[in-house]
């Protein structure tokens, strides 16, 4: 079970002017969001920063709702550890078979309409929400100045892969509290999950 969200640690990384969008493919592994279990794929979008209607409709052409297509963004969100993930065009014959609304989505082996009715449904889920291609590129700063949730190993593992990205942040605060890039693997190797929070400056937090 992931932490509360209350309880988990706040990481915020200060980083160079411009640099902020080198973070972005860290919501390709996807970002922890709480919601209610019969908020619909539209509504759970709708309260990203900077997630427009018009963005929503226009830019978004992908949708995978726990590994199969959706066409319906009033498509409500269902099963205990919901996975979504979303992303612009896709290339070739592939992205064709399941934009969304596709001409070709005869040809999915199984789609929205194969989408469980009466399945039990608690009254709080937490969703894990992947960002890729065209979508995480535009909206990730949003997010990430924002601040979400996302899981500790899948920093961790995006320090080991660019160490001197990130040790080249400016500054960076833990729960409010200054520490050093040394100090962050034992952080995460602490929690399950952390907050965190990307923001582009010159000065310290």
């Amino acid at each position: 079970m992931l932490n509360n969200t209350d309880h988990i640690p706040w990481l915020q990384l200060l980083v160079p002017v411009g640099t902020a969008s080198q973070y972005n493919t860290l919501l390709q592994a996807g970002i922890f969001i709480e919601c209610q279990s019969a908020t619909t794929l539209g509504e759970l979008f709708a309260s990203l920063p900077g997630f427009s209607s018009q963005y929503i409709l226009e830019r978004i052409e992908t949708i995978f709702l726990n590994g199969l297509p959706v066409d319906d963004l009033g498509t409500g969100i269902y099963g205990p550890s919901p996975v979504i993930a979303v992303s612009g065009a896709m290339p070739g014959l592939a992205g064709a078979i399941f934009r969304k609304n596709s001409f070709h989505a005869a040809l999915r082996t199984s789609g929205s309409n194969s989408l469980p009715d009466g399945l039990q449904r608690a009254k709080k889920v937490m969703v894990r929400l992947k960002l890729f291609n065209v979508i995480a590129s535009e909206k990730g700063g949003d997010i990430l100045k924002n601040g979400c949730v996302i899981g500790s190993e899948s920093l961790l593992r995006f320090i080991n892969y660019r160490p001197q990205m990130f040790s080249h942040s400016l500054s960076m605060r833990c729960d409010d509290k200054p520490i050093s890039y040394g100090e962050v693997d034992s952080l995460l190797h602490g929690s399950e999950t952390v907050f965190l929070r990307i923001q582009e400056g010159d000065d310290s937090i």
